[in-house]
Parts: C-alpha cells; sequence; structure tokens
C-alpha cells in the first residue's frame, strides 16, 4: 500500500496587524504613518524592535497615534534572518506614497548589499523627496546606491562600516548606535533600532510619554537611578572622554594615519598620558591598537568589496602590499589572498 503523499514543507510566515488607515490629524513634518521595506534575510530582531515602539506607543495613548505597513519588492512574504518569512501588505509598486511620513528600508546580516534597481528607481522618484528616509542594520546602502542621501549624517553595522565608507565618500558615516539627521534616520541593529525609534517619537510626544514605553520594552535596561537607561542624561561610558576621542581619531584617519604626536595635539594632553590610558583600559599600546584596527578594518575590504590587494592595503595606511601582507598574516595566522578566497 503507497505512502500518502505529504504536503511540501512551509516556511513559517507570521502576519502582523492589518494596515489601519493613515494618520491624518498630524503636525507638519510629524512622522506618523511608516512603511517598512523587507528584504529577503532582513533581521527580524531590527524590524521587531522598531515596531515594538509603535505599537506600544498606541497601546498606550487612547489614540492610534502610529501606523505601519510591510512592502516587499513584489507583495510576496520575505523570509527573516530567522527562518521565519514576514507577510508583506503591498509590493512596492502598490505603495500610496500620500499614506506615509516615513519609508524605512530594513537590512540585516546576510542582505545582500547590491540594491535591485527596482529599489532604486523607487527611491529616486520626487513624490518620495519629501518623506523621510530611514534605514535598519545595513539598510542605508540601498540609499546611498540610490543617490537619496548624500551629505547626510548616518550610521550602520559595524561589521559594513568599512566598505561603506570606501563606496559613499560622500556620505558622513559615524561609528554611533543610531543617528537622526533631520529627514533621515539610521541605526546600526536590532537594540539600537529600538532606541532610534524612541527618541523618534520623544521629539513628538515628549519625555513623559516615552519613559512609559521604556517600562514595558526597556525595563531590563534600567540604571541605578531607576531611569530608564535611554532617557538617561549620562551615557554609560566605560572608557574616559579623551580615549574614545583617540580611537575615533583612529578609526578616521587610516589611509594617512596620524602621528604620535598629532593625535596627543588634537586631543589636549601628552604622548605619555595617552599610553598609560591604553595600558589601563585597553591592554594595548596606541601603535599596536592603531595597527589593529586598520587590520580588522583591511579584513572587512576582504570579505565586503571587490578591491584588491593593493587598493586594500593603501587604504588602510600600509606603504606596500608585502608589509600588509605581513602583518596580516601574523595578526589572523591566514593570508589576505586565503580570506579573500573563502569570503
Amino acid at each position: 500500500m503507497n505512502e500518502p503523499i505529504k504536503p511540501k514543507a512551509q516556511l513559517n510566515v507570521f502576519p502582523l496587524e492589518p494596515v489601519n488607515t493613515p494618520v491624518t490629524n498630524k503636525l507638519p513634518g510629524e512622522l506618523r504613518n511608516f512603511s517598512f521595506l523587507l528584504q529577503e534575510n532582513f533581521s527580524m530582531v531590527a524590524l521587531t524592535s522598531a515596531l515594538d515602539a509603535l505599537r506600544t506607543a498606541n497601546l498606550l495613548s487612547e489614540e492610534e497615534l502610529y501606523t505601519f505597513r510591510l512592502v516587499s519588492l513584489d507583495g510576496a512574504s520575505v523570509c527573516s534572518d530567522l527562518g521565519f518569512a514576514a507577510m508583506a501588505d503591498q509590493s512596492l509598486g502598490e505603495l500610496n506614497l500620500d499614506h506615509i511620513d516615513a519609508f524605512v528600508v530594513c537590512g540585516g546580516f546576510r542582505v545582500e548589499l547590491e540594491t535591485p534597481p527596482q529599489l532604486i528607481k523607487f527611491l529616486r522618484q520626487p513624490g518620495l523627496r519629501k518623506k523621510a528616509l530611514g534605514s535598519l542594520w545595513n539598510g542605508l546602502f540601498a540609499l546611498a546606491n540610490a543617490g537619496v542621501i548624500d551629505g547626510k549624517t548616518c550610521a550602520i553595522h559595524r561589521e559594513n562600516r568599512a566598505s561603506f565608507r570606501e563606496s559613499f565618500a560622500n556620505i558622513d558615516l559615524k561609528d554611533r548606535a543610531y543617528i537622526i539627521d533631520k529627514q533621515c534616520f539610521s541605526c546600526a541593529g536590532g537594540n539600537s533600532a529600538l532606541d532610534m525609534m524612541l527618541e523618534i517619537i520623544l521629539e513628538a510626544r515628549g519625555k513623559p510619554f516615552v519613559r512609559g514605553i521604556c517600562d514595558i520594552l526597556t525595563c531590563d535596561r534600567i540604571n541605578d537611578a531607576g531611569e530608564p537607561a535611554f532617557l538617561s542624561d549620562q551615557a554609560d561610558t566605560q572608557l574616559p572622554k579623551n580615549l574614545q576621542d583617540i580611537i575615533g581619531l583612529m578609526e578616521n584617519n587610516m589611509e594617512e594615519m596620524l602621528s604620535a604626536e598629532e593625535i596627543a595635539s588634537l586631543v589636549g594632553i601628552t604622548r605619555r598620558q595617552i599610553e598609560r590610558q591604553f595600558q589601563r583600559y585597553l591592554g594595548s599600546t596606541p601603535t599596536r591598537y592603531y595597527l589593529e584596527l586598520r587590520l580588522k578594518r583591511c579584513h572587512q575590504l576582504l570579505t565586503q568589496t571587490h578591491l584588491s590587494m593593493s587598493d586594500i592595503s593603501l587604504a588602510c595606511g600600509f606603504v606596500s602590499y608585502p608589509h600588509f601582507s605581513k602583518c596580516y598574516r601574523q595578526y589572523f595566522e591566514v593570508t589576505p589572498s586565503y580570506t579573500r578566497r573563502q569570503s
């Protein structure tokens, strides 16, 4: 007797909530209606963190403050990085620009960095110019490839910073968890997606309202004063400000390296003080730390770009490819060419 044919296993698809009528009773420039473009392998954590802020705001309010809809290129469900798919409410072509205030591109660790022509064409249409543009994780590549955020200050996931800087010199990329720059907002990952959305809500609704959201969503991030960490006036910084500034200078000056004397002059402390801080807080010397930063960036460029070996070595401050190859092999215990082949 033949076994009954079993249906193929289907991808788990999770619908979120119905798309509601856009909010219209809002102030000029206020962001109340959001559309999230899902890319294949998008970060589910980043998306749900952003949506949690909006949904909880609605929960705490006596009126619907925010709406959101999920969009895909063709209107079909899209698989996330967790293997679960999210149902799209609309295709990109069906999206009514009059019904949105902000368009957000959702990225993720395994999202392809090459932007589909269909998405680039959509982002370049005149009707989108007056809307706010946002990105989660590395969704910033799509906005940059479309040329719609030139001159903006942005944030992206740490793993993508090196390749992004090499490709888009006209965008001011900061090593920050998230950044809100007028009509552009971007974040580096899941937790920062929540904080970014909370700050957007903070601008419109005020601190007491956002504190209520934090009490629900970030109760595990309360500081010693009983204040949600997001609303704390004092940043939780483990490193001295001078040391943070020095590391920032190193990260932003790799192609043309700064000398120890130049760094000391820029931060206003002596070279000896710098050496003591590096030893105390990082267990390293400034020279060694600078070298490791450059080698890590080389690794990112090797795995995320098609730049030649010599271009990568120059971009990271090495005077010659043989010198770069030697330092890289000593640090990673493999050759640059091996890393390129494995990427």
